[in-house]
């Protein structure tokens, strides 16, 4: 079953459509519809598969791309690098792989983590214990130069490329090696893996029918917490979530903390595959109470999402797929499952194949369906939309400019036709001069609109921040109590820790307001602008306000992924320095606060940092597609005014008081044959408009 078929047809039509509007434009128009082009050549459908350890992801992913034993799966530990497949892209290699490795400046924050965090901890509250991500990373640093050697040093910042994957070679690089296993001492397991950054696997199937990222990411219940920040990272690049659960403990708090947080990402589609049901005793009754619990629970956790849930069998899979397995071997897994029994409960069809039958149920066929209606209806289906928006904006505009080029060709026709030399040559003046004069003011508006934007984006990166600090002093203003109380000894143990989820709520709540500001402020500023370059465009290019807008812009809405610390802060009370040492030390609660106040600052910094980044990558790509409706007008102008001038001043030269009549008469036929010209173009331009018009673009 193929992937993305209605979405790679769509493509090519829009790539053809994009191609024949290019083929009748001008100036800016041409370079305008190759940018489309380009962005349309650039997308890719980006899929991230996440579950804990031991859901099965690897032998699911080895299934989807046809084959059984492609990512390792059954090694411990376990996969411990983010691996992107990247499948079918342009300009890539047909097979191969590149990892790359840690620099050292990135190994440093790895090891090292965030200074400030630790500083803060150690001079403010000496009870604070930040080191468990310290000890991991450094023992995966000692771990890595005690098997690498010599070459551990020459290998950071550097990469390898393979043209070809060898059996084994996955094992060097994304997994964790042998651990205690003394057997597995010797080999090449897991080689590489504590200094790989990043894993890049070429392939090129078939299947596949749009270019696509799949990313395997290490298991969110993994203990070594320095993967968390490189997991959310692939999140944040993703479009589609794989989510993979096991049937035998269907739906952890960790689970369900991992699908509200990616519920949070807005827009992006998420389905549930409910792994490992062959292991499952009395299959049919534990998996509909399974199905039923997962379901409430999901829409519990995230009540205006949209998912979809699916549940099978990755070992079903990859035996269905496997050849080696006979048809009599395939016949006796499908008895002994009772496979035919939950086929029929479930609805899959009767296939005659036993292979048919197996592979039915497995629930890849459904991963399939489910991930080509994500591409098409989702995450592709957004894109295309976008694409065709700022098309029809291109077109409207080369509408606008070639209707107002043949009004002007057919006014100066009637006006030379008359003979009437002198008249003509000051009309000629007069236009010249006027074209000047709004290509100017064109100019004049877009460069203050520029100014007054990046202005804007300032304020409200300013705004954005100075909320975020405040939210945190309230945050540690209302722990005062806890700390007054355990200085009187009134409060437990227990109650010396501070909870950061509610700060991390607060925060949250804060960046998607700023947002909500900060998208009308700059959208109040481009329609102003708008409407001032539209008017003055009209004075020489007539209808450009009915062909230009700032509807549909990108950015609506943003979202951001980071990983979720259970850590609770714990307090210690930081006393005031005294020479008397017999005397009973009193506290020191401004320290103390401040102390508070300096590691809590530090310790959702990360957290922080990537809503900041965010809010202004988002905020960004609404003004870069709004400047452009806005460039969109300037085009007009300037394409109008050198197109104009250039044929004004020739036809000036022409028409001189002394030239014979045939001149006159060769200027009108000239600008006649114009006329024909831009005809034809808005000929072809009504045809695509009316090809973009329809949802599945079948007219282009």
């Amino acid at each position: 079953m193929a992937i993305g078929i209605e979405q790679s047809k769509r493509i090519a039509e829009m790539r053809a459509l994009l191609s024949s509007l290019r083929d009748v434009s001008t100036g800016e128009f041409v370079s305008a519809f190759d940018a489309q082009a380009e962005r349309l050549d650039s997308w890719v459908a980006r899929i991230a598969a996440i579950g804990q350890v031991k859901a099965g992801k690897s032998s699911t992913l080895n299934a989807l791309i046809g084959e059984t034993d492609f990512l390792p799966s059954d090694v411990n530990p376990w996969t411990t690098v983010v691996t992107n497949m990247r499948i079918n892209l342009p300009g890539d290699p047909k097979m191969g792989a590149r990892f790359d490795f840690f620099d050292e400046a990135s190994w440093d924050r790895i090891i090292n983590g965030d200074r400030r965090v630790r500083k803060a901890a150690k001079t403010y509250l000496p009870g604070f214990d930040p080191e468990l991500l310290r000890e991991q990373t450094e023992e995966m640093r000692v771990y890595a130069e005690k098997r690498l050697g010599p070459s551990y040093v020459k290998l950071l910042g550097k990469h390898h490329q393979y043209d070809l994957l060898s059996e084994g070679l996955l094992e060097s690089y994304v997994c964790a090696g042998p651990g205690t296993d003394p057997r597995l001492e010797d080999s090449a397991l897991g080689r590489y893996s504590s200094i790989t950054k990043a894993a890049n696997i070429y392939l090129d199937i078939d299947e596949f029918r749009v270019p696509t990222i799949l990313t395997d990411t290490p298991g969110v219940n993994d203990p070594f917490l320095v993967r968390d920040e490189f997991t959310c990272q692939a999140l944040d690049r993703s479009d589609i979530f794989l989510v993979m659960l096991s049937a035998h403990q269907a739906l952890t708090e960790v689970d369900v903390a991992l699908i509200r947080m990616l519920g949070m990402q807005g827009g992006k589609d998420i389905i549930i595959y409910i792994n490992r049901i062959d292991e499952l005793e009395d299959r049919s009754a534990r998996l509909d109470r399974i199905m039923t619990d997962v379901t409430k629970r999901v829409n519990d956790a995230v009540p205006d999402g949209s998912f979809t849930i699916i549940c099978g069998s990755a070992l079903w899979a990859q035996a269905a797929m496997d050849e080696l397995y006979t048809e009599d071997e395939i016949r006796e897994i499908i008895k002994e499952d009772r496979v035919d029994e939950f086929n029929a409960s479930h609805g899959l069809e009767a296939f005659e194949s036993p292979r048919s039958r197996l592979y039915a149920a497995s629930g890849l066929p459904a991963i399939k369906r489910a991930l080509s209606d994500a591409i098409e209806k989702g995450s592709g289906g957004s894109f295309l939309d976008s694409i065709t928006v700022e098309t029809n904006v291109q077109i409207n505009a080369m509408k606008a400019l070639s209707q107002s080029q043949r009004n002007d060709i057919q006014d100066r026709i009637d006006v030379y036709a008359s003979g009437r030399i002198a008249e003509c040559r000051e009309t000629i003046e007069d236009e010249m001069t006027m074209l000047a004069a709004t290509h100017t003011s064109i100019s004049e508006i877009i460069d203050a609109t520029n100014g007054n934007l990046d202005k804007a984006m300032n304020d409200q990166w300013v705004a954005l921040q100075r909320e975020m600090d405040q939210h945190i002093a309230n945050f540690i203003q209302a722990q005062k109590k806890t700390v007054t109380h355990l200085w009187d000894g009134s409060a437990s143990s227990e109650d010396a820790q501070i909870d950061l989820l509610p700060l991390r709520i607060a925060l949250e709540s804060a960046f998607h307001y700023r947002y909500e500001i900060a998208r009308k402020q700059l959208d109040a500023t481009l329609e102003a602008s708008l409407k001032n370059a539209t008017n003055v465009a009209n004075r020489s290019t007539r209808g450009v306000d009915a062909q230009v807008s700032m509807d549909n812009l990108p950015g609506n809405s943003v979202a951001v992924t980071f990983a979720t610390s259970n850590k609770k802060l714990r307090i210690d009370l930081i006393a005031k320095r005294s020479w008397a040492f017999w005397k009973q030390k009193d506290v020191d609660l401004e320290k103390t606060m401040d102390g508070l106040r300096r590691v809590t600052s530090a310790e959702v910094f990360p957290a922080t940092s990537k809503m900041v980044e965010a809010f202004m990558a988002t905020m960004s790509e609404r003004v870069f597609a709004g400047k452009g409706r806005l460039d969109t007008i300037g085009q007009i102008v300037e394409q109008s005014l050198n197109d104009r001038i250039r044929r004004l001043r020739e036809d000036y030269k022409l028409l001189s008081p002394d030239a014979p009549p045939e001149a006159r008469e060769k200027v009108v036929n000239r600008l006649r044959n114009d006329i024909e010209i831009i005809d034809n173009r808005l000929r072809v331009i009504a045809t695509k408009e009316s090809a973009l018009a329809d949802p599945d673009v079948k007219a282009a």
